[in-house]
């Protein structure tokens, strides 16, 4: 039978691992060279791709944290420091890429959704919370 401490072990690994493979996906995926589409509507869903992308990293990330025992105020400030480092980081990278190019516009997509996440992860941990005092 398994112990505790090797069960929370394995699932720490995972959640490192998910946060690990998904930031690197979103890397290669904003440093992808991009072949404009002339029937396509210039950047009708970017904003909202970006939104989406930083919301689950910044829920992973939180998640991460959380099962490493960081506190919430510490890794609310920890998530929204890095994503805000980061997400300039990629901006200015894509300066480099064939037909992409840095947009301040992006990284405030990133940082509203690294707020949308953070903000799902909290609601996220006070649910199973009071979910788990019930059951006590």
């Amino acid at each position: 039978m398994e112990s505790t401490s090797g069960r929370r072990s394995k699932l720490v690994t995972a959640i490192a691992l998910v946060t690990a493979c998904y930031w690197l996906a979103m890397f290669v995926g904003t440093h992808l060279p991009v072949t404009p589409d002339p029937n396509e509507v210039p950047n009708s869903l970017d904003k909202l791709h970006h939104l989406t992308a930083f919301a689950g990293l910044a829920f992973l990330l939180c998640s991460a944290g959380a099962m490493w025992g960081v506190t919430t105020q510490r890794l609310i400030t920890a998530v929204l420091g890095v994503i805000a480092v980061y997400g300039f980081f990629d901006e200015v990278t894509q300066a480099f890429v064939p037909n992409r190019e840095p947009d301040v516009r992006d990284w405030l997509a990133n940082m509203l959704g690294a707020g949308l996440g953070i903000a799902l992860f909290s609601v996220g941990r006070q649910l199973f919370a009071s979910r788990t005092v019930i059951r006590l």
